[in-house]
């Protein structure tokens, strides 16, 4: 196993969990077999289509990383999306309310 020296901070709970469970010279190389067994081990998932949960279990991921260049390009469509939805909330309130002040204006 080739060893990469990584810096990070772990949260005082898995900090906590990973003092108590392992040896003194093992944290390392347990926080490293938590973090292949995440991304590589399978997991159960329910299945759905279009109809809803359809009773079958298939297999599924932890998670997915995703860059943080992508990560910053996702947020930034979902925010074009929301905004862009709120406007057209905005146009169809307007619209609603204003259906019925035209149809009193017109000439009877």
């Amino acid at each position: 196993m080739s060893k990469i020296l990584h810096s990070f901070t772990l949260h005082e709970h898995a900090s906590e969990l990973i003092k108590k469970r392992s040896k003194k010279n093992q944290m390392s190389e347990n926080v490293s077999k938590a973090i292949i067994w995440f991304y590589t081990e399978p997991k159960w998932a329910r299945e759905y289509d279009e109809d809803g949960f359809t009773g079958k279990l298939i297999r599924s991921s932890h998670g997915v990383v995703v860059a943080p260049y992508e990560r910053k390009h996702h947020m930034e469509v979902v925010a074009f999306l929301n905004k862009r939805i709120q406007d057209l909330e905005a146009d169809k309130a307007a619209m609603l309310n204003n259906r019925f002040k035209f149809w009193k204006k017109m000439p009877q």
